[in-house]
C-alpha cells in the first residue's frame, strides 16, 4: 500500500444521499414497541425479519410512518422495489418520497420517480445532495420512449485495460473515451469534459453492446485521472451493471455483459442486497462481528472501514496519506471465506452509510474482487464467486 490509496476515489461517496431521517414510534405502546423491533432488526442486519415486523406494526397503526419507512428500506433491500414503491404509495413526508424515487428508479419507471422528487422538494425545501445530483438523470429519462435498452443476443465479451482498475473502453454516442466498471456507483458517472449536465446518453457503446437511453450524472474524474494516469471520462455505474447482468473476470480480465441473466452453477456466493435499489451491498463476517460491505470494484484497496467500532482494538500500521493498516487472519463475504486479508481505514468518512443508506461498516475494493471473476445475478439476489 503507498500514498496512492489515500487518492483512490470510492464513487459512492461521489453521489451523496440525503440519508435515512430518525424517527419517533407511532400511537400506542404495542405499536411502538413493534417499530422499535423493526429497526432493530433492520440495524441487526435482518431486513426479512424487519420487513416482517414493520408490516406487522403497520397494520395496528397504518399511519406510522417510521414503520412505513423501515418496510420499505428492507423490501428495497432484498430487491423488491416494487413492494417498496407499494409501501410509500400515498405518502407526503419528503424523506418516504425520495425513498419512494428511488424505488421507482429501480423499476426503470422514471415519469413516477420524477413526480415523487418534485414532490418531496415541494414540500421540503432544505438541500437534498442526492436528488439534485439525479434530477437532470431522472428528468432526461423520464422524457425517452427506452431507457436502458440493450441490443445484444448474445453475451458481449469485453477486453479490460491494463489499468489497476477494471477499465474498459466505451463510445459516448459520438465521443470515444475509457470508464471504470464501479460498481460503488449509482448511476453512470461523466466527467464534464463529455457531457456538462446530468442527463441520458442517446446511446452507449461497450464492446460490441450498444445500450439507448443510459441516465447519468455528472462529476469530475480528476482524481481518478491522476491516479490511474488514464483519461478516464466515465464510471459505469451499478444502474446498467445490474440490468446487464455482468460478469467482471479479474483474472480473466475481461468484462462479460448480457440482455438477460445467464444460466450457471456457481456454489460460492453471496446475498446481493440493493439497500436504495442500486448500491451492491453483501454480508461480511469479521472474526465473530457480522456487518454489511459495499462492493466497490472502483476502490484501489482490498477492504476499506468505515469510522466506527469494526477492528477498533487492532494493531494498526500508519501509512501515507494518513491511512492506517491492519491484516485480519479470516473474512467471510457470503459463503467465500478469504485469509490474511489487509483492511485499511482512513478512506471512508461517516458519509458513506448515509450515501448507501444502509449500516454499512466499509467497503470491498477492487484489490481483493480483482482476483476473482464476479457474477452479478440480480433476479437471484447473488453475487457470485469464482
Amino acid at each position: 500500500m503507498s500514498g496512492s490509496i489515500a487518492r483512490a476515489t470510492v464513487f459512492a461517496l461521489l453521489l451523496a444521499s440525503c440519508g435515512a431521517a430518525q424517527r419517533t414510534g407511532s400511537d400506542g405502546d404495542e405499536g411502538d414497541a413493534t417499530t422499535a423491533r423493526a429497526s432493530e432488526a433492520w440495524s441487526a442486519l435482518d431486513p426479512e425479519r424487519a420487513v416482517i415486523l414493520a408490516e406487522r406494526a403497520r397494520q395496528r397503526d397504518p399511519s406510522d410512518e417510521a414503520a412505513r419507512e423501515i418496510l420499505a428500506r428492507g423490501h428495497l433491500a432484498l430487491g423488491r422495489s416494487e413492494e417498496a414503491a407499494r409501501a410509500l404509495e400515498g405518502t407526503q413526508d419528503p424523506v418516504l418520497l425520495r425513498l419512494r424515487a428511488r424505488a421507482q428508479v429501480a423499476l426503470g419507471r422514471f415519469d413516477d420517480a420524477l413526480a415523487s422528487l418534485e414532490a418531496a422538494a415541494r414540500h421540503d425545501r432544505r438541500d437534498d445532495p442526492w436528488s439534485e445530483s439525479v434530477l437532470g438523470a431522472v428528468r432526461a429519462a423520464s422524457e425517452r420512449d427506452e431507457v436502458f435498452a440493450i441490443d445484444a443476443s448474445e453475451d458481449v465479451v469485453v477486453p479490460l485495460e491494463e489499468l489497476p482498475l477494471p477499465v474498459v473502453r466505451v463510445r459516448v454516442d459520438t465521443v470515444e473515451t475509457l470508464a471504470i466498471v464501479g460498481t460503488g456507483a449509482d448511476f453512470a458517472v461523466l466527467d464534464p469534459s463529455i457531457r456538462a449536465a446530468s442527463g441520458a446518453i442517446d446511446e452507449l457503446a461497450i464492446g460490441a453492446l450498444e445500450v439507448r437511453g443510459v441516465p447519468f450524472v455528472t462529476r469530475t474524474l480528476a482524481p481518478v485521472r491522476e491516479a490511474l494516469g488514464a483519461e478516464i471520462g466515465m464510471v459505469i455505474g451499478g444502474q446498467l451493471l445490474l440490468r446487464s447482468s455482468a460478469t467482471l473476470d479479474g483474472p480473466g480480465r475481461r468484462l462479460v455483459l448480457r440482455s438477460r441473466p445467464a444460466s450457471f452453477d456457481a456454489p460460492t456466493g453471496a446475498t446481493l442486497l440493493t439497500p436504495t435499489g442500486a448500491f451492491i451491498v453483501v454480508p461480511v463476517q469479521v472474526g465473530d462481528a457480522a456487518t454489511w460491505m459495499t462492493l466497490d470494484t472502483a476502490g484501489l484497496f482490498p477492504i476499506a472501514l468505515a469510522p466506527g467500532e469494526l477492528l477498533a482494538d487492532a494493531e494498526w500500521r500508519e501509512l501515507d496519506g494518513g491511512a492506517a493498516m491492519t491484516v485480519v487472519p479470516s473474512v467471510r463475504i457470503g459463503d467465500l471465506v478469504v485469509e490474511e486479508i489487509p483492511f485499511v481505514r482512513g478512506l471512508l468518512n461517516e458519509g458513506h452509510a448515509r450515501a448507501v443508506e444502509a449500516p454499512v461498516a466499509g467497503s470491498v475494493g477492487w484489490a481483493l474482487l480483482g482476483q476473482m471473476s464476479l457474477r452479478f445475478h440480480p433476479s437471484a439476489g447473488r453475487v457470485y464467486f469464482e
